[in-house]
């Protein structure tokens, strides 16, 4: 948290001030928004991405009427707008804003050049209900004045309420530019017609869905990412035998805090205080179903002496099996804060894009033919809770790499060049259907679905109407430890869809609070294989931002899916035995690559140019 600061205050006497201080605020302010326009959600005033979810009004992204954005919360909300050009000659960040109520500066986090902190931290002005300008001094907040990357809002801190914004600046002197907003207050109750774009994927997000990294490397050549050495030892559990109720945080591993950030990892997702979209099962009925102490860990996190007890029913078994397993300790406190939460039965992942019909024939569940043994990757990155640039890039190592990687050319676009979709060089088609590493053209182990860890597999197709089909693939973790599931590479032969559209895809994990949270980006490519009549392969990497590594994970016993939605109708397969032999072959070329030393995959990468991003 950057230390509270003096910095200029008050808003602008314009009438007072005249013309010439009036030209003057213009010439020496960025002006990123001023919201007269038709423009947002979409873009800013400097012609970048913005957009904005989870807010109680204007479906998700906020309203814009009389020149001004009211946004409405509710615990949920963010609002991003990306800042490509450098502000060291403007080092503040200036907003004409009014609240509902007064005082909303402690309401939201704002997160500008890699400063994050709440606005009430980071500035003595203070929102009242009438218009006025609050500043930041960027500078002192530590901000990246070269490279801001964006202005982010995230109104995920347990408050309800509402702010007007009617102008988003960055000027030299902390003044603000004339406003541009009706002087009198808009009825919040009063609807407004000004049309708003809805995105592609609804799935609110306490992140927004773009490409934006919060940290930037060094230097300007192929970007990196400095890993420690090794977690901080000791790092072995406890036997499992001394492991009992009454054993605490800090004697599982006394590194929780530094440099992994556990308190904040639970206190920032607490049972109750986050959506639950799509969840069948919340964390709240959770919680309460295993009697998770909310309050002992609120006390008690923070400096370690939250007990396994505390936190119900499931951690303490769970923690137990870890140890035996010589999970590594510092993976298995960052995470608790799920494995309390964790049933004993298995959870259905559950769908996305709730299908219109289901195909009869399915193939699997099947083990890995492979018969991989037990898989435990040891070194599990921080979690950059407080948004230290070297922390993100660790954490969102493979999300941030398109961004930063000057090593690799990346595409952005869902419709894949032809010189992509019709290379019949690419290893990836001998990698699904000779089952071979695409790398070094060895054998894969096995004659069907095949992975670096024990799992299980299982295809469904979901026709979803329109001529559209969903390929689902769900995959079950099979062993007695968690794996991580950032960065992992997918591949398999499925409906071929011409290439187009290929950022309609989901991941579904029913372990986090919400759908909208964990939710990862992906790099995928679709190769027409001419071996097949209808087929390519897909390749998918998973590239998760923000959210802790409790919500990037699949755990023991437990289930993902992943659903790709396919432009075409099913008439191809008109048969049953014609539609069991694609899900069988669809299942037979899958195979599940985990990332391994933490290497973002990057020789899969390479091998297949799978250098395609899509936002989730």
């Amino acid at each position: 948290m950057v230390d509270r600061r003096t910095v200029l205050k008050g808003g602008i006497a314009f009438g007072s001030l005249g013309l010439a201080s009036t030209a003057l605020a213009q010439e020496s302010a960025l002006v990123v928004h001023d919201f007269d326009g038709g423009s947002y959600p979409g873009s800013n005033d400097l012609g970048n991405w913005a957009g904005a979810g989870s807010f109680a009004n204007g479906d998700g992204s906020g309203e814009v009427a009389d020149g001004a954005l009211r946004l409405e919360y509710d615990n949920a909300g963010w609002f991003a707008s990306n800042v490509s050009q450098s502000v060291a000659d403007r080092g503040h960040l200036t907003m004409r804003v009014r609240g509902d109520a007064g005082g909303e500066e402690s309401d939201f986090l704002v997160d500008v050049g890699g400063a994050r902190d709440l606005l009430g931290n980071l500035t003595d002005d203070a929102i009242g209900t009438e218009w006025s300008t609050v500043s930041v001094d960027l500078a002192a907040a530590g901000a990246d004045l070269e490279r801001p990357q964006s202005v982010r809002l995230n109104f995920w801190q347990g408050e309800s309420g509402a702010v007007e914004i009617d102008r988003i600046a960055f000027t030299s002197d902390g003044e603000a530019p004339p406003s541009t907003a009706t002087p009198t207050p808009t009825d919040p109750s009063t609807p407004t017609d000004t049309p708003t774009d809805t995105p592609e994927d609804d799935t609110p997000t306490d992140e927004p869905d773009d490409d934006t990294p919060t940290d930037a490397p060094d230097d300007g050549s192929t970007w990196d990412v400095p890993f420690p050495d090794r977690p901080p030892e000791p790092d072995s559990l406890p036997p499992a035998s001394e492991i009992t109720e009454s054993t605490t945080v800090a004697e599982l591993y006394e590194h929780f805090d530094d440099p992994y950030y556990v308190p904040r990892d639970f206190t920032d997702y607490l049972p109750g205080e986050t959506g639950s979209k799509l969840q069948e099962w919340t964390d709240s009925e959770k919680a309460e179903e295993f009697g998770y102490d909310v309050s002992a860990v609120e006390n008690n996190v923070g400096d370690g002496s939250l007990t396994l007890g505390q936190l119900g029913t499931q951690a303490l078994p769970y923690v137990k099996q870890l140890a035996e397993n010589d999970f590594p300790a510092h993976a298995t406190v960052k995470l608790l804060p799920r494995l309390a939460l964790l049933p004993d039965e298995e959870e259905d992942p559950g769908v996305h894009d709730e299908p219109e019909t289901v195909w009869d024939e399915t193939a699997g569940p099947t083990a890995a033919t492979n018969d991989p043994d037990q898989f435990v990757q040891d070194r599990w990155p921080t979690d950059a809770r407080t948004y230290q640039p070297m922390e993100v890039r660790v954490r969102d190592r493979a999300h941030d790499q398109p961004q930063y990687d000057d090593s690799r050319e990346w595409g952005s676009s869902g419709n894949l060049p032809d010189s992509v979709y019709n290379d019949e060089t690419n290893p990836v088609l001998d990698a699904a259907a000779e089952k071979v590493d695409p790398v070094t053209g060895e054998s894969l182990g096995g004659d069907g679905f095949t992975a670096t860890a024990p799992m299980a597999a299982e295809i469904r197709i979901h026709e979803t109407g329109g001529s559209y089909l969903n390929q689902y693939i769900k995959l079950k973790n099979t062993s007695e430890v968690p794996y991580f599931q950032d960065a992992a590479v997918i591949w398999w032969l499925g409906p071929s869809g011409d290439a187009a559209n290929l950022s309609d895809g989901h991941w579904n994990n029913p372990h986090r609070p919400s759908a909208s949270l964990g939710h990862p980006q992906r790099d995928v490519i679709e190769v027409n294989h001419p071996d097949y009549d209808e087929l390519s392969v897909y390749a998918v990497r998973l590239a998760n931002h923000d959210e802790p590594y409790h919500m990037r994970t699949i755990y023991p016993g437990q289930s993902v899916a992943m659903e790709i939605g396919t432009p075409r109708d099913g008439s191809a397969w008109s048969t049953s035995a014609e539609r069991q032999d694609l899900v069988d072959t669809m299942l037979d070329s899958l195979h599940v690559e985990l990332e391994t030393d933490l290497n973002r995959n990057d020789p899969i990468i390479d091998a297949i140019d799978l250098t395609y991003r899509v936002p989730n």
